[in-house]
């Protein structure tokens, strides 16, 4: 979700993936059944009947506000951490709660020190 695309553009990465994310925009249920042709909300198959399920311009327009929703979101925490672009994370903008993920990623810890 967009905090987790903001900690990935932060550690460096070029893009990130929304496959996930994008398809339940949609209406996917997560049954795990795209490969068996019988997705019981017609994204993932191509038997006509089941394809039918899919409200197409109601799918888009989900996928239209997860998406502009998410930049938005992003561009808040851009600014919360004096950026102006969505280029600008760092990994100086993270902080982690755990003593030992902080240790293993090399991110500040931002928890209480005992």
């Amino acid at each position: 979700m967009p905090a987790d695309f903001v900690k990935a553009l932060a550690l460096g990465a070029d893009v990130v993936a929304v496959a996930n994310s994008a398809m339940q925009a949609i209406g996917c249920l997560g049954m795990r059944a795209c490969h068996t042709n019988n997705c019981p909300v017609g994204i993932a198959t191509q038997r006509p009947h089941l394809r039918a399920r899919l409200p197409v311009a109601e799918a888009a327009e989900r996928l239209n506000r997860f998406l502009r929703s998410s930049v938005e979101l992003m561009q808040v925490m851009a600014r919360a951490c004096g950026h102006d672009h969505l280029n600008g994370f760092e990994p100086d903008d993270l902080v982690a709660w755990k003593r030992e993920l902080a240790d293993l990623s090399g991110v500040s810890y931002g928890g209480v020190s005992v």
